[in-house]
Formats: structure tokens, sequence, C-alpha cells
């Protein structure tokens, strides 16, 4: 109820727009970029408006899923935050994803030209929130910022988005629950059977955590060389001659965390 109530919230905002540009925090993950490409598809093909989602291509851990968007949904959804800027009017509209914090936006400028801001993400509040959205959809108890856009496009449009959108917001779910594992509720099963009928396949998207040869030995490395403090924390440094050294320290984190009997894992970048 509280989704469709969203929705119809986000429906009314929309109706006095003239175009839309969505963005998410700064660095995006495949939360972030896969909620950004469900909701582009919905301002676009359900309410016919120019939409497109704002993303540093050179400063994201999100790579191969903007290359899978682009041959499968076109290159040209995807804009620059300077570009986005010279786009601006009193009506543009700015939905905001995976973050409520001016300070991680893609583009914090950005936000501060927009009038008109919907804010939907599932991070724990925190101070210095935007407080001027006109809908902040905020749910903490939710798996990912995928899974909540999955829910208000299945409320708005169900056939808003094709395949490669719904491949795209699988991944974000598969990311953040760690392939179904970490904070998965009711909910975050009922949103990927929906995007499984609109045309998610499992096999496509695990092609997106595939790891290249050099990586996947970078993180066994600093895996190898992890030392467990006190018993129950494991430190460890990653490799410094590898292309993303965020990502792939996030990875060996949670190889880390499967260890039995680690509670925590730090990996130094």
């Amino acid at each position: 109820v509280r989704m469709r109530v969203i929705a119809n919230a986000i429906k009314r905002t929309i109706n006095d727009c003239d175009k839309v540009f969505v963005m998410g925090h700064r660095f995006s993950d495949l939360d972030c970029i896969g909620a950004a490409i469900g909701m582009q598809s919905v301002m676009e093909k359900s309410f016919n408006l120019y939409s497109k989602i704002v993303v540093d291509k050179t400063k994201t851990m999100a790579e191969k899923l903007i290359d899978y968007a682009e041959k499968n949904i076109g290159k040209d959804i995807f804009i620059t935050p300077d570009e986005a800027m010279k786009q601006v009017t009193p009506k543009t509209l700015l939905i905001i994803v995976d973050t409520h914090l001016r300070n991680s936006l893609e583009s914090p400028q950005l936000y501060d030209e927009c009038k008109k801001v919907i804010v939907i993400d599932h991070h724990r509040r925190a101070v210095n929130y935007i407080d001027n959205a006109l809908v902040f959809c905020h749910e903490p108890f939710a798996s990912s910022a995928c899974e909540m856009c999955s829910e208000t496009i299945s409320c708005i449009d169900d056939k808003a988005i094709g395949y490669a959108q719904a491949d795209a917001l699988l991944a974000g779910i598969m990311l953040d629950t760690k392939n179904f594992v970490l904070k998965t509720g009711v909910r975050t099963f009922e949103a990927a059977a929906f995007l499984r009928r609109c045309g998610a396949d499992i096999t496509r998207v695990r092609k997106m955590f595939r790891d290249d040869m050099a990586s996947y030995q970078a993180k066994a490395e600093a895996v190898r060389n992890a030392e467990v403090y006190r018993k129950e924390y494991a430190i460890a440094v990653c490799p410094s001659d590898i292309d993303s050294p965020t990502v792939l320290a996030a990875q060996a984190a949670n190889e880390l965390l499967d260890i039995s009997g680690i509670k925590a894992s730090f990996v130094l970048t």
C-alpha cells in the first residue's frame, strides 16, 4: 500500500515537468545504476518525457552494467553532470536514487539547480539529509534501491521496462543482498519475481559479477595475506597494481566474512 501511495505521488509530481534527470551517488554501483535505469525507462515510456541518467563514467563501479545498458538499451540514456547542468529548466525534475545525502550525490550542483526533487533510498537516515524533496521515499527495511524502484514501477506501469532494464534492477538487488542472503525479505523475492516476469535472466545478470583473471588473482592474494587480529577481525591489503581497487577490496572483504569466526573484515587500498 505504501508503495502505491508513493507511485501516485510520483505521478502527480511528473504532471508538471518537462524533463527528468535520474542521479545516484558518487562512485555509483550496480544498485545505484540499476535503479536509475529502471526509473529512466518509466519516465520515457510511460510519461513520454525526455529522461537521462546522470553519471560520471570515469568514476563508477558499475562499468559492466553501463556497457550492458548501452548495448541493449541505447548509448543516449547516459549523460554527464556537466551536460545535464546545461539542460536544466525551472520545470526539470531530479530523481535521486540510492542516497539521500547531498554531499554524496554524483553532482550536488545539479541538485541545487533543480527545483523539483524526488528521493528513493533504502539507507538508514543520516544527518544533513535532503529535506526539500516533493516525494521522499525512504524505506530502510528494503534490501536495495532496486527493490524499491521495482515495486514503484510495478505500481506505475508494469510494461514500462524490458528485459535489459529488468536485468539491471535484478543486478542491483543481487549485489546489495549478496545473492539473496543479506537483508532479504518477502518483498525482495516479490520484486525479483516481478523482474523475472519482465524478462530478467539470472544467467545474464551473473555475468556482470564475473571477474577477469587478473582481478580474481589479486582478490585471492589479498585474502591469502590477510591477518587475523584478536581472533575475530580480518585485516588485509589490496594489491596496488589493479584498475579497480575499491571494487576488489569490497569483494575481498566479503570473502573474508565467510571465514568461520570472523566478525568484521577490513581491506585497505
